[in-house]
C-alpha cells in the first residue's frame, strides 16, 4: 500500500538509527521518507485471469468473467462454440445445467417470510399428486442440501410424480440428485398463490396444468432473480441461433450435438443464459439486497442453500455451484473420448470478487473446475 501523501506521524519515541534522524523531541511532528510498503496482498485481476486461461487448454471453448467490487474487471473468450466455427463469447447463451439449482434455491428462499426451510414440504406440493409419507414429512432443507434421501437424476414431470409417491429407503444423507430441486418446479407457483394454484389444478388436465407450473416457475425465478440482475427476458429453451452446442475436445475429430429444450424439465438443471448473464447473477446476489436480504444470504451461506462448492480460498470460504451436461455419443453410459459436453460455475470470493465460467466441451474426463478456480484465486494475490 503507497499512500499519496506524505505521512505525518506524532514522535513519542525518536527511532534514530532506522529513520537517519539524528534527534528528536517529544511533540515534534516528523517527516517520515515515502513509499511506505505494508506487508499486505491484494487481489489482481490480471493475475486471476492469467491462471484460469493456463488452466483451460485444450478445451474447444470457454468464457469467463470476473468482477471486483461489483464492476466488471476482466473477461475472456476462447475458441468455438459450435461444429459452424461460431466464435467464443461472453455474451453467447449456454445452457448453464446446474446452475439452475442456485437460481431456483434463491426464488424459494423469497419465500421464507411464509415457510421455514425446516417446514415439511407435504403442503405444498400438488394435492392430485399421490405423496408417500416419507415425502410428505420431508423439509425443505433437506432438499435444498441433498439430504433427502431421494435418488435419481431425471426430472420429468413423470419422475417427479413417481418419486412424490415412493417410499424413501435411502439414508438421508447428503447424495447429490436433481429431482431435489426440480421439485421446486412444482411447489414455487403454490408457495407464491396457493389460491391461483389450487384453481388451475382443479381447473386444468393434467398435462396443461403440468404446463402450467412450468410456465410459473420459469416466470418467478425470471421475476425474482434473472430482472433483478438487471438481464431481460430468459427461459429454458435454446436461443435460435445464440446457443453455443457442446463440443468434443482435440485431438478427435469436432463433434457437436445442440440443445434441447428444457422447459418441462427445468429446476435442477436447464435454464439458459449468457456467461455475462451468470456473472450478472451472482454479482448482483453477493454485492446487493435486492435479489436476497443479507439476512437471507447469509442463511444460504450458513446452510449451503443452492451451493454445491464450498471452500477455502486466501482471504476467506468461497460460495457457488457448478453444472455439467454431456450427450453420450458412443453410447458406453459414462464420459469418455468421444463424447461431447459442456461445464458451468458460478462463484463468489473474498474481498468481493465474483467469477463466472463456461466451457462448452470435455474430454474423458470433467475438469475438476473447484480446483482450477481455487488454484487461480489463490495466486492472484501479491504484495505490492
Amino acid at each position: 500500500m503507497k499512500p499519496s501523501t506524505p505521512v505525518k506521524l506524532l514522535a513519542a519515541v525518536c527511532f534514530a538509527a532506522s529513520l537517519s534522524i539524528t534527534s528528536c523531541k517529544k511533540g515534534e511532528l516528523i517527516q517520515l521518507p515515502l513509499p511506505i510498503k505494508s506487508n499486505d496482498k491484494v487481489f489482481k485481476s490480471a493475475i486471476f485471469k492469467q491462471k484460469l486461461q493456463e488452466q483451460l487448454v485444450g478445451a474447444r471453448g470457454y468464457q469467463f468473467v470476473i468482477t471486483h467490487k461489483g464492476q466488471v474487471s476482466d473477461t475472456a473468450a476462447f475458441g468455438i462454440g459450435s461444429v459452424n466455427g461460431d466464435r467464443s463469447s461472453v455474451n453467447a447463451f449456454v445452457n448453464i445445467a446446474s446452475v439452475t439449482k442456485t437460481l431456483t434455491a434463491i426464488t424459494a428462499l423469497k419465500y421464507l417470510d411464509a415457510f421455514s426451510i425446516d417446514n415439511e414440504i407435504g403442503p405444498w406440493l400438488p394435492s392430485s399428486w399421490n405423496r408417500h409419507a416419507d415425502v410428505r414429512k420431508l423439509t425443505f432443507r433437506q432438499l435444498l442440501t441433498h439430504t433427502s434421501g431421494i435418488r435419481g437424476s431425471g426430472t420429468s414431470w413423470s419422475s417427479l410424480i413417481s418419486t412424490a409417491g415412493a417410499k424413501i429407503d435411502s439414508p438421508k444423507t447428503y447424495a447429490y440428485s436433481n429431482i431435489n430441486f426440480a421439485l421446486f418446479r412444482a411447489m414455487i407457483p403454490k408457495l407464491h398463490d396457493s389460491i391461483t394454484f389450487r384453481n388451475q389444478e382443479y381447473d386444468l388436465g393434467t398435462t396443461a396444468f403440468q404446463s402450467w407450473m412450468s410456465g410459473e416457475y420459469i416466470r418467478l425465478v425470471q421475476a425474482y432473480v434473472i430482472s433483478r440482475s438487471g438481464i431481460g427476458q430468459r427461459g429454458c429453451a435454446p436461443v435460435a441461433g445464440r446457443t453455443f452446442q457442446m463440443l468434443n475436445e482435440a485431438p478427435s475429430r469436432l463433434n457437436g450435438v445442440s440443445h434441447t429444450d428444457w422447459t418441462e424439465f427445468c429446476g435442477g438443471g436447464g435454464f439458459v443464459l449468457t456467461t455475462m448473464d451468470m456473472s450478472r447473477v451472482i454479482t448482483y446476489l453477493a454485492e446487493k439486497d435486492i435479489i436476497l436480504s443479507d439476512n437471507k444470504k447469509l442463511l444460504m451461506d450458513t446452510y449451503r442453500l443452492g451451493w454445491n462448492r464450498v471452500f477455502p480460498v486466501e482471504g476467506g470460504m468461497a460460495y457457488g455451484h457448478g453444472g455439467a451436461l454431456y450427450s453420450d455419443v458412443n453410447q458406453s453410459d459414462s464420459l469418455d473420448v468421444g463424447d461431447v459436453g459442456l461445464q458451468t460455475l458460478i462463484m463468489k470470493f473474498p474481498a468481493r470478487v465474483q467469477l463466472a465460467l463456461s466451457i462448452n466441451s470435455v474430454d474423458s474426463t470433467w475438469r475438476n473446475t473447484s480446483g482450477i478456480v481455487k488454484a487461480a484465486f489463490d495466486a492472484a494475490w501479491v504484495k505490492e
